[in-house]
């Protein structure tokens, strides 16, 4: 039994999204998505089958922790298909003005890529508003939109750019 463990284990580590997985006789569908990018402050998810990034940010983020995040979003984007980005800072902290700036001026990049929308989770606190919507007014359209819940956000996301 220990064996089938360990197995079990290592097939919900490596399985992609909703791969059927048999294990004794029971057909089990796991969701996995792929971390692109973490540390204490964030956690960066990639759902291939939606071509989704999840950024789920905790606390104060420096600016070293804070733009390593941010350039390994780019990256990625350059090398893989991205069409949305949910950006989950219910969370966040304050944002260093110059840190906002340095993600909006990425922004541009990001759409030339390919992203088509991107959706803001944003905290209560209304300091971390402001400091948030500097930085997402820098690709402001109707492709980029503000929620209450990273349920909200998916939602929007789901419905408009599915």
């Amino acid at each position: 039994m220990l064996k089938h463990k360990a197995l079990l284990k290592c097939v919900l580590k490596l399985n992609a999204d909703y791969l059927p997985v048999y294990y004794s006789g029971l057909l089990i569908n796991i969701k996995h998505t792929m971390i692109v990018h973490e540390n204490s402050k964030v956690k960066i998810e990639y759902d291939q089958d939606k071509q989704r990034i999840t950024q789920t940010w905790t606390g104060f983020a420096p600016s070293v922790d804070f733009r390593n995040a941010i350039d390994a979003t780019v990256k990625f984007m350059e090398r893989n298909t991205v069409k949305t980005i949910i950006s989950d800072t219910i969370n966040q902290e304050v944002v260093k003005r110059e840190d906002t700036e340095y993600a909006g001026s990425v922004m541009p990049k990001m759409f030339q890529y390919g992203l088509v929308a991107m959706a803001f989770v944003l905290p209560e606190n209304i300091f971390t508003q402001i400091s948030l919507k500097k930085f997402a007014d820098k690709g402001a359209t109707e492709s980029v939109q503000y929620f209450k819940s990273s349920t909200e956000a998916a939602d929007w996301l789901d419905k408009n750019y599915a």
